[in-house]
């Protein structure tokens, strides 16, 4: 005779590929932010491709799987950036807070949701670092620092806007279950 036994979303087999994506999604970041956003030549308007990948996991993970996979996100940004060690991963963990609320009142499927969760997340996120470093003493000014923050946030959520539906289709291909609520099995 067997048994059936629901399992917990975080007791799932399908958890096991948020490591991957973790990882993986996190290596290739940092070579797309290496190799291919230099050459673009957008000086302060370069986008903020890690804490999109960030506010992705945290909008559309289920609630074991968004808080971990978002801190080791930022500490793999942070091993890849010359900056304060662990300050992308405390930040990225706040924006899991912050998407987290945002998540329950806004459905972050419509894309003008997707753009201003974004715009809103990756200014934020930037703004914090900028607050880091000043504290350390190697801030670049308030008023540049304010331009930077709100030009990187612009020319990141168009993008929002089309990789959000990408990723969710990638997730979808895979046969990552999306359960109650709208949150993928990761």
């Amino acid at each position: 005779m067997t048994t059936l036994v629901a399992l917990k979303p975080s007791q799932s087999p399908n958890p096991a590929i948020r490591w991957g994506i973790v990882f993986v999604g996190g290596c290739a970041l940092a070579l797309i932010h290496a190799f291919s956003l230099p050459t673009l030549q957008l000086d302060d308007a370069t986008p903020d491709l890690f804490t999109l990948g960030a506010l992705f996991l945290a909008l559309y993970a289920h609630r074991e799987g968004r808080y971990l996979p978002c801190l080791m996100l930022g500490l793999v940004r942070d091993c890849v950036s010359l900056g304060l060690l662990g300050s992308y991963a405390v930040l990225y963990g706040l924006l899991w807070k912050f998407a987290s609320r945002l998540r329950a009142r806004f459905d972050p499927d419509h894309p003008l949701n997707a753009a201003v969760f974004s715009l809103a997340g990756v200014f934020l996120v930037n703004l914090g670092y900028h607050v880091m470093l000043a504290l350390s003493g190697d801030g670049i000014g308030w008023g540049r620092a304010l331009m930077r923050c709100l030009t990187v946030a612009c020319a990141t959520a168009p993008l929002s806007v089309l990789l959000f539906p990408l990723g969710r289709a990638m997730l979808a291909s895979w046969g990552v279950q999306r359960g109650q609520g709208g949150f993928f099995n990761i």
